[in-house]
């Protein structure tokens, strides 16, 4: 063989080599029958990696990645047995032996060690302070972990910063996370220019509840909130309870609300509207988060909410219920 292509064959074997993330997991699990399988699955491209059966409350899955970090689930069909993975580094470790499967003790990967810290840290009693505290929060966890998958996670469809709050940290981030698919996935959202606070609310024509095409605004020109809702969202359905109190209490005053559903089920969606009693109007494409104006606006999580004026400026975005309804009554009276 000619010693120039044994130098490209050797060459493109290690390129595969490189290219390959080897991954393993042992796992003890408890009172699962044997037999049963376990799913592993990557969160944000929707892809199956492997799976493995149990046996003896005891498995083991050897595979190759297409990352070298992942954000991934374990779990079983019927999925009432789950725990998010963050996968980094070749060999972890999983123990539910003593505990429920989601609380099962994982080791090997430093990203799922940090993101203990996000519930207990960062997001610590999220409801009851200010915003920015828990922006401030969220900016310093990143500034001080850019190796960790948990800050892209921190970042994707966060709802507390600008697009240049996220544009400055994502750049920050390593190029192991910036190359992950949550880190392209960051980085694709953030190529759409999307409306901020102080800029004018971008019209569409959609569909709404009885068929017709309605353009957003047709239903504005007064302050006017947006709630971009799904029928699947525990949250949003709770939301639409708060939000019949609000409109009851400032229609009148000159409140008008617009609800943009991500459902792709027209059924679910509808049925959503009567079963929770809503009065105002309801428009969806019914093309989940690939809709236009959940695209446009940026939305990668259900409910959130754009509060625009009278004269279409943005002035408000995602603010919990209590600063919600203290913004509208401020405007209002």
């Amino acid at each position: 063989m000619p010693r120039f292509l044994l130098y490209i064959i050797c060459f493109c074997n290690l390129n595969l080599n490189a290219q390959k993330n080897e991954f393993s997991l042992n796992g003890k699990t408890s009172n699962i029958e044997d037999g049963t399988y376990l799913y592993l699955r990557d969160l944000v491209t929707g892809k199956s990696i492997d799976s493995a059966k149990v046996e003896k409350n005891s498995f083991r899955i050897d595979t190759s990645l297409e990352d070298q970090m992942v954000y991934a689930m374990l779990f079983t069909k019927d999925k009432k047995k789950f725990k998010e993975l963050w996968i980094e580094g070749e060999k972890m470790t999983f123990d539910s032996s003593n505990t429920n499967f989601n609380d099962a003790f994982v080791k090997g990967s430093k990203s799922q060690d940090l993101s203990h810290k996000i519930k207990s840290e960062v997001h610590a009693n999220i409801v009851e302070l200010p915003k920015d505290t828990i922006k401030n929060r969220e900016i310093s966890f990143i500034e001080k972990y850019p190796n960790s998958l948990v800050s892209a996670y921190l970042l994707f469809g966060n709802r507390r910063m600008t697009q240049q709050e996220i544009k400055d940290l994502y750049s920050s981030l390593s190029m192991e996370v910036r190359e992950s698919a949550l880190g392209k996935k960051i980085n694709k959202s953030l190529e759409k220019d999307k409306p901020e606070i102080g800029e004018k609310y971008i019209d569409f024509e959609v569909q709404n509840s009885q068929d017709q095409l309605t353009r957003i605004s047709d239903l504005t020109g007064q302050l006017t909130l947006i709630h971009f809702w799904s029928s699947t969202c525990g949250g949003s359905r709770k939301m639409n309870s708060t939000l019949k109190a609000i409109n009851s209490k400032y229609h009148l005053q000159g409140l008008n609300i617009i609800g943009i559903s991500k459902d792709k089920s027209k059924e679910n969606w509808l049925n959503a509207i009567i079963e929770d009693n809503i009065s105002w109007a309801q428009l969806s494409n019914l093309e989940g988060w690939d809709g236009e104006v959940f695209k446009a606006y940026g939305i990668s999580s259900t409910p959130s909410y754009i509060l625009i004026d009278k004269n279409g400026t943005i002035i408000a975005k995602n603010l919990m219920s209590p600063e919600l309804e203290n913004k509208i009554n401020q405007i209002l009276n």
